[in-house]
């Protein structure tokens, strides 16, 4: 059995290797065809600052994020709340939690709030505004399971109840991931695999006024249903490994690092490459970096956590995390006071353990 698992690590990461290895340059010719934009936001603060290389990485309550297979690597309970700085007055703010279940499995529970400040009504006749405002926002709350199938194959999936609203046009929909996590024994290489966001198309309630086409209706505005549009599914194929096993470098105590890559293909975008590192002092420091290619405007991202013991078995976790978003981040920073605090790429999270 050992020489089985040793021979099917060793084939799954060449595999990967190439997968990786082969990412295209060209893009596809779907940008901006997909729906509920909010699901394509990293959440977790801790993947964030690694450059969202988490798939085979995780092994805490942001496997809820990321590759639900890897929430059997909780121990124990844990909670977790962040908040996003986004720019446009968008506020963005996630909770999750997972525990163990029993010896083999693993059970969470997560939800996103998206939401803007209110925002003018604007019409054909009246571009400056008409005196009303409204807002947009959006919900995702969701559960999950993980369970091992072997001592080093795991399972998981999550399951999302989706809610969105625009004014007086709403949507209400399911969302499914699915999630992989393999365990080999080649240097303590981890294998991971997720595909997120698998559901029907996403079409608004309501109708509008289409504007565009009045002049070939003899001037007169006629009312049309909303179109559908896909959720913005991703598959994630991710490796890991412990530094000082892979270097061959005899492993301190007080010291850990680990480095993750990982290949993530969008079916509104080209492929992306993603590659983290973290680096843990006791246990109770962690230093992070992360890199993005072939994203339009991210590149690289850093940040650090602390975990804190404080009684009876219970410590408390803090993440920070900023990640660069070029043109977006540049125009931000040319703004004053509190607009540019609020609008740069700022993450935090706070989180529990016991």
């Amino acid at each position: 059995m050992r020489r089985t698992h040793r021979w099917l690590g060793r084939a799954l990461a060449v595999a990967l290797t190439v997968c990786l290895l082969a990412v295209p340059a060209r893009a596809l010719e779907k940008i901006g065809t997909t729906s509920l934009q909010v699901l394509k936001i990293a959440q977790g603060v801790r993947g964030i600052a690694m450059g969202n290389a988490m798939t085979a990485t995780a092994r805490d309550v942001e496997a809820v994020w990321s590759n639900p297979g890897a929430l059997t690597e909780i121990k124990g309970q844990q909670a977790l709340f962040s908040q996003i700085n986004m720019p446009a007055d968008v506020h963005l703010n996630s909770v999750a939690f997972a525990r163990q279940w029993g010896d083999y499995g693993a059970v969470s529970l997560h939800a996103i709030n998206l939401f803007t400040n209110d925002m003018k009504v604007r019409t054909w006749e009246r571009p400056e505004g008409t005196g009303e405002f409204f807002n947009a926002w959006d919900l995702v709350v969701g559960a999950g399971y993980a369970r091992k199938l072997t001592d080093r194959f795991s399972l998981g999936a999550n399951v999302h109840y989706l809610h969105s609203r625009l004014e007086d046009e709403t949507y209400d929909g399911v969302a499914v991931d699915l999630g992989t996590l393999y365990k080999t024994d080649l240097r303590s290489m981890r294998l991971g695999m997720a595909i997120q966001n698998l559901g029907p198309d996403v079409k608004y309630s309501g109708a509008f006024l289409d504007y565009r086409n009045r002049i070939q209706n003899d001037n007169v505005l006629v009312e049309q249903k909303y179109e559908g549009a896909s959720l913005p599914t991703v598959f994630r194929l991710g490796v890991a490994f412990d530094v000082y096993e892979l270097l061959g470098i005899a492993k301190h105590p007080d010291y850990a690092a680990q480095f993750s890559v990982e290949m993530n293909h969008p079916n509104d975008n080209r492929e992306r490459l993603n590659i983290g590192a973290e680096g843990g002092y006791r246990n109770q420091l962690f230093l992070r970096l992360g890199g993005k290619f072939a994203y339009d405007e991210e590149s690289f991202a850093a940040g650090f956590g602390l975990l804190i013991p404080v009684f009876d078995g219970y410590k408390v976790k803090f993440d920070y995390a900023y990640s660069y978003w070029g043109r977006l981040t540049e125009a931000v920073s040319k703004m004053d006071g509190a607009d540019q605090l609020k609008g740069q790429p700022h993450r935090f999270a706070i989180g529990l353990e016991w």
